[in-house]
């Protein structure tokens, strides 16, 4: 595991090439008259799994740092990406910069982005036209990228003993990811157009579009005044889901008495606000947004719920906009 955190490598595992959106995506891409690069191959799996999803493309280029299978070009991708390409579908590899200086792992000094998947994707898109990549689900919280980005799918697998993505509206369902990580996966699909708009799925489900689902999100607050981790704070905040359901909520402070608010805590905290709270409006504003929002904007935490859904984490900053709109 230390060698693939290394190089960020997670060989791909299930399919999501079968899913709706990329089947799409696909199509307008012309894929199957095309040379389609995989510049961080891995093992060669996308292309196994391109074929068990019925679709096909004119011929394949693989490169990867570390080959894992005969046919692939040893080539370090990250500093000499390959160029003539006008599709792309891959893997790139995923390592966060402090994760990297936690474990004593080298991490590119040429880039100023904090995972290594984002400085793969700014190639990839640099050089090709059409481009699926299998990222993080966070993704789609960076503000990244969104231009040219029309779908992002939200892979969400069924059950905790990860056998399988929860049927789709087609009766088909999808494997897990990766063998090896549980940390929740989206695939990026985009196109050489900038588009107004960015399509979100869960699986096969349309959500929505970005924009409009960013509208059922409260106005941004730069109240200071509203303090975290405030040992005498007179409103609790139970920050992250537990592995059952959707079940963060705001709470009296009282309840959280046995609890040690550490300064660096973002999961259990209680909030110094300088007013009288309403708890029940509070945790009636936070169900609205998660439905309405289908939790697109709340961070994916390793583990998936009792009732299908990844576990959420919800942050300080949506936090305090919930809180100041009262």
């Amino acid at each position: 595991m230390d060698e693939k955190r290394a190089s960020g490598r997670y060989y791909t595992r299930g399919n999501p090439f079968q899913l709706e959106p990329f089947q799409t995506w696909a199509k307008a891409s012309n894929l199957e008259q095309q040379i389609t690069l995989e510049p961080f191959a891995g093992a060669k799996d996308i292309p196994q799994l391109i074929d068990a999803a019925n679709l096909q493309c004119r011929d394949w280029a693989f490169f990867d740092i570390e080959p894992g299978a005969e046919g692939i070009v040893q080539q370090d991708t990250l500093a000499d990406f390959p160029k003539g390409f006008d599709v792309c579908i891959t893997n790139p590899p995923w390592l966060a910069r402090n994760s990297a200086t936690r474990r004593g792992l080298p991490f590119p000094e040429t880039t100023g982005y904090d995972d290594l998947y984002k400085y793969a994707l700014e190639q990839c898109l640099t050089h090709c036209r059409w481009v699926a990549a299998i990222i993080p689900e966070a993704f789609i919280r960076s503000g990244l990228f969104l231009q040219r980005l029309h779908d992002f799918i939200s892979l969400v697998p069924q059950t905790q003993d990860k056998t399988n993505y929860p049927p789709d509206k087609g009766g088909r369902g999808v494997s897990v990811m990766f063998e090896d990580t549980e940390h929740p996966v989206g695939l990026a699909l985009f196109a050489p157009h900038v588009t107004s708009d960015v399509r979100i799925w869960r699986n096969n489900q349309l959500l929505g579009g970005i924009n409009e689902l960013r509208m059922h999100l409260p106005q941004p607050s730069s109240n200071r005044s509203i303090v975290f981790n405030d040992p005498n704070g007179n409103l609790g905040l139970i920050a992250i889901d537990n592995t059952v359901s959707a079940s963060i909520r705001f709470c009296p402070p009282e309840e959280l008495k046995d609890y040690p608010i550490r300064v660096h805590c973002r999961s259990i905290t209680k909030i110094g606000v300088p007013w009288r709270v309403d708890i029940d409006t509070l945790n009636a504003r936070l169900k609205t947004i998660r439905e309405k929002t289908h939790d697109v904007f709340l961070t994916a935490f390793k583990g998936i719920r009792r009732d299908g859904h990844y576990r959420r984490r919800l942050d300080w900053a949506l936090s305090r906009a919930i809180v100041d709109t009262e």
